[in-house]
């Protein structure tokens, strides 16, 4: 629908103030709600649409205790009822005031109140330390109460979508214990012949209503589990221009899905074809300009195709909180340069500083030779740590291909379903110990270093390309050697009082390095066998 005038008259606080301080408005109980919930806001439209999505639209202004502002979308939800969601992040009491395209309708317009929120309730990830958001160096997440948050997403593209509820409660709580903490899933349009989907149309779109209350749940279920909703809703990747939808008709969807889903722990991926003209990136640009600019909003990825960088384009843009690679091409040893020596590694030093996260990676496949080409052995844990420290750490995302593309298909063979089956790959196995390896360290402190080695291979493959991390105090070196060799390196890197130990990424278990052989060149190590393995160098600052 474009900016609309009506925003531009927005009420100043202070005669927002007073008119929602007004006793009759005063005389109701109000809600409490715990710091960082949902609180939810029901309205009676006063007309019937036809297309609400099309015909009208509802902002809302929220003022915290210390009357700072925040801004919203409303949604319509079936007949004459629409909802404001939106979850508080400080104690005390909160206004709100509402604006509805249609100044007529009194039951969505200039509606006000307030309510009360608590102290933060609950035994979720989310309960405890709020949301996640960008941290204030903007290269790494963290929570709301600024805890560290490594982003370890499940590229499940199609599972929210296609999963039963009890396949889905089945899959949540599995992929919890295995230690994710995202779930990175889209929206998907109707097909001809197949479920529905979310929406219907091109140029004038509809909603399908019983698909959204569905997913409803299913977003609920993974905050509750501590899991981070990263909901792309459009997927133009692979995507022919023709096919995409108008301009003002994505951003009406976009600004539903904001609105429906803005009140929970989510983060928005934005994953959309690239090419060399620039006329796709430039077509983005103002989508999201539009969508994010006017609201306050989580997190917001920027995912483009492969076809052409285009990354650089989006650092300045105020609304893009962090920037994302695809690396489906990367199946083996031959595809390594890209990952290793291409632009995903020169993206590391530009500024201004974007948390860098590698989204959708090639899918891990079950041994079979019907569902596709079964990677080397532990290439796919390989390609993780390498993607995690070729910059500064922020995140990394793991997928098995079955799980993205929700096969429930079997074979006469098989005993479950192909989705259920992928959930124990190598890959998914490994995410646990890489949880469990960053979590004491301050892993934000790190930078890529490569010029710390003295040598980076024996041999030319590029399989036995190290990745150096270290601290600007040189007070913590991490080296992932992916190939059974020794390592040797600079003098001036080595921490001083080093502690060296090694770390097993199979299977999260840790042992002493032994001391550090000492040469003209430099200090030298050997791994313990066969196999990638972590050397992590502590030392005083």
């Amino acid at each position: 629908m474009g900016q609309r005038k009506f925003f531009r008259g927005i009420l100043t606080v202070l005669g927002f103030t007073a008119l929602i301080l007004d006793p009759a408005a005063r005389a109701a109980p109000m809600p409490v709600i715990p710091k960082w919930a949902r609180f939810e806001l029901v309205l009676k439209s006063r007309r019937d649409y036809t297309n609400a999505l099309q015909e009208a639209e509802m902002r809302v202004l929220f003022v915290s205790p210390l009357g700072e502002t925040n801004r919203t979308y409303g949604f319509w939800d079936g007949g004459q009822t629409w909802r404001v969601r939106f979850a508080p992040n400080f104690p005390g009491r909160w206004k709100y005031y509402t604006m509805c395209s249609d100044t007529a309708n009194a039951g969505l317009h200039e509606q006000t109140g307030e309510f009360l929120c608590g102290a933060a309730t609950g035994s979720s990830r989310f309960g405890e330390h709020g949301p996640i958001q960008v941290a204030r160096d903007h290269e790494h997440f963290e929570h709301a109460d600024r805890t560290p948050f490594l982003w370890l997403g499940d590229a499940a593209w199609d599972a929210a979508t296609r999963a039963t509820t009890a396949d889905w409660e089945f899959y949540v709580k599995k992929r919890a214990a295995q230690m994710f903490n995202v779930v990175q899933w889209r929206l998907t349009p109707a097909e001809p012949g197949q479920s529905p989907g979310a929406f219907k149309g091109r140029e004038c779109i509809t909603l399908n209503l019983d698909f959204f209350k569905q997913l409803d749940a299913k977003v609920e279920s993974l905050a509750r589990a501590g899991l981070v909703n990263a909901i792309a809703p459009l997927w133009e990747i692979d995507t022919k221009v023709e096919q995409t939808l108008p301009e003002d008709q994505a951003i009406a969807l976009l600004r539903y899905a904001v609105a429906r889903w803005g009140g929970d722990p989510v983060a928005w991926i934005l994953a959309f074809e690239s090419e060399s003209t620039g006329a796709q990136a430039a077509r983005w640009q103002r989508i999201g300009r539009a969508v994010f600019n006017p609201v306050t909003h989580g997190p917001v990825i920027v995912l483009p195709g492969e076809a052409s960088w285009v990354l650089p384009e989006f650092r300045s843009e105020s609304w893009v909180d962090a920037l994302g690679f695809q690396t489906t091409q990367v199946t083996d040893t031959e595809s390594l340069p890209w990952l290793i020596q291409g632009p995903l590694s020169l993206e590391r030093n530009k500024l201004p500083a974007r948390p860098l996260i590698t989204l959708a990676p090639a899918g891990e496949t079950a041994p079979a030779a019907e569902r596709g080409r079964f990677m080397p052995d532990g290439f796919t844990r390989r390609v993780m740590w390498w993607s995690l420290l070729i910059n500064t750490p922020a995140g990394v995302s793991y997928s098995a291909k079955d799980v993205a593309e929700w096969t429930t298909t079997t074979k006469a063979r098989d005993t479950e379903p192909p989705w259920r089956e992928s959930l124990t790959l190598p890959g998914a196995s490994a995410i646990a110990p890489l949880a469990e390896f960053f979590k004491p360290l301050n892993f934000w402190r790190l930078k890529p270093f490569p010029r710390a080695m003295s040598r980076i291979s024996e041999v030319g493959s590029l399989h036995n390309q190290v990745a150096v991390n270290l601290t600007a105090a040189g007070d913590l070196v991490l080296l992932y050697v992916p190939e059974d060799r020794s390592v040797k390196v600079l003098p001036g890197i080595w921490p001083a009082a080093a502690q060296a130990t090694w770390f097993d990424p199979r299977n999260g278990q840790s042992r002493p390095a032994g001391a550090a052989v000492a040469t003209t060149t430099g200090w030298e190590f050997t791994t313990p066998s066969a196999g990638d393995w972590v050397l992590v160098v502590h030392g005083k600052q």
